[in-house]
């Protein structure tokens, strides 16, 4: 396939990486001057992310990937990802095989220029786009030269993790270059590179992401604990610039599995009907997209686009854990009316129960002072007795005639 990336006629294939252009087009790195004399930049002690300084490199060619933090034990970290990631049932022998290809040049090359990226994205935004827009198309450059390095009949397994990986990678170097900044690396933070990442390696942002996965063992156990459960944002706009990515000289492109499909169709969320699935175009991820583009291959059209519709999930899977959480909520407010009414009735019961007690001694109390009564009537002279009523009859009678 031919290629017009020079001014020359030069024929090269598709996914070819020109190491010599990228090395003729890059300028060497900045060094300070004193007097005169030449001397290397000293290291500074930095705790802080937003205080992180950019290396040399940063605002270079395509030529030398930016150096990681010097304090990161790079070793260890790489070991932790090793140890993090699920190979199902693949081999000791596959997973050191996988291992070897993610330690290679262009990966490490990968990991260190998408550190610096998301030191500039995330917390230092709209300050260094020219660095941006470098590192990412050196990041391109070097996918590419990673993907054509792996073997064919390794590279399903291989990429199948690579996303995560990087992730990783680029948290527990955050996590252990500003420790002081270790509150905003946050389960929300994490997902977000997997996210990113993926996006930019194949094109297609994942669902139901989970990083319950990661730890970060130096020695003294999981560090990465303390800081899952806060909050995280990117600067004061952080829900509208997080569901964004800058693609090189490109516009910026929406992060699909940070937007629901209802949102991004103009409507509202709602269970009533099936997952949305919108339609996707599918050629090229970002990273390849941006290196053929910068390289300008006449026969990048070649490959035609992929129509396809993709079911988001996650947003109407969210909107049913939150209908389930209300029905739990509701069976429980009705299981709890249900014992204060079964309470309730329990109490009155017992207050009736007493009632009826009370009623029924005062019934034999007054039972037994007529019984009494009667006998003392029964006692005494009858015919008196009977005398008086007669006498009372009749004056009730001789009044009822007065009247």
């Amino acid at each position: 396939m031919a290629s017009s990336a020079s001014s020359t006629s030069k024929v090269g294939f598709l996914t070819e990486v020109d190491a010599g252009a990228e090395q003729a087009d890059s300028p060497a790195p900045a060094e300070k001057t004193v007097e005169g004399s030449q001397v290397a930049a000293l290291p500074v002690s930095v705790y802080r992310v937003e205080d992180a300084e950019l290396p040399a490199e940063a605002y270079g060619g395509l030529s030398n990937p930016c150096p990681l933090p010097p304090s990161i034990p790079i070793a260890k970290v790489m070991t932790n990802i090793a140890q993090n990631l699920d190979f199902k049932a693949w081999s000791e022998q596959a997973r050191n095989m996988w291992f070897k290809d993610f330690k290679s040049p262009c990966s490490q090359a990968v990991i260190n220029d998408t550190f610096w990226f998301c030191i500039c994205w995330y917390f230092k935004p709209d300050k260094h786009l020219d660095v941006e827009r470098n590192l990412f198309d050196r990041i391109s450059a070097n996918f590419v030269g990673l993907f054509s390095s792996i073997n064919p009949a390794r590279k399903d397994f291989f990429f199948r993790c690579y996303a995560d990986a990087v992730a990783q990678a680029v948290l527990y170097a955050m996590f252990l270059a500003y420790p002081k900044s270790r509150v905003h690396f946050t389960e929300k933070f994490r997902k977000d590179l997997v996210i990113r990442i993926s996006y930019w390696t194949s094109n297609i942002c994942p669902e139901f992401v989970d990083t319950s996965h990661w730890k970060l063992n130096l020695g003294g156990g999981d560090v990465l604990q303390a800081t899952s459960s806060q909050t995280w944002q990117r600067g004061a706009d952080a829900t509208n610039a997080s569901t964004t990515i800058r693609v090189g000289n490109s516009s910026t492109q929406p992060l699909l599995g940070q937007l629901s499909a209802d949102s991004l169709a103009g409507k509202r969320a709602s269970l009533a009907h099936r997952a949305p699935r919108p339609r996707r175009q599918l050629r090229y991820s970002p990273l390849v997209e941006n290196f053929l583009r910068a390289r300008k291959y006449s026969s990048v059209n070649l490959v035609r686009a992929t129509s396809m519709n993709m079911t988001t999930a996650e947003e109407r899977a969210k909107l049913m854990d939150v209908k389930h959480a209300m029905l739990a909520e509701r069976a429980t407010a009705a299981r709890e009316h249900c014992d204060k009414m079964v309470q309730e009735y329990d109490d009155l019961c017992v207050e009736v129960k007493k009632k009826e007690r009370q009623l029924q001694m005062q019934a034999q109390t007054a039972k037994k002072r007529l019984e009494i009564r009667r006998k003392e009537v029964l006692r005494s002279d009858p015919h008196e007795y009977a005398n008086y009523l007669v006498s009372l009859h009749m004056l009730q009678q001789g009044f009822g005639q007065a009247g």
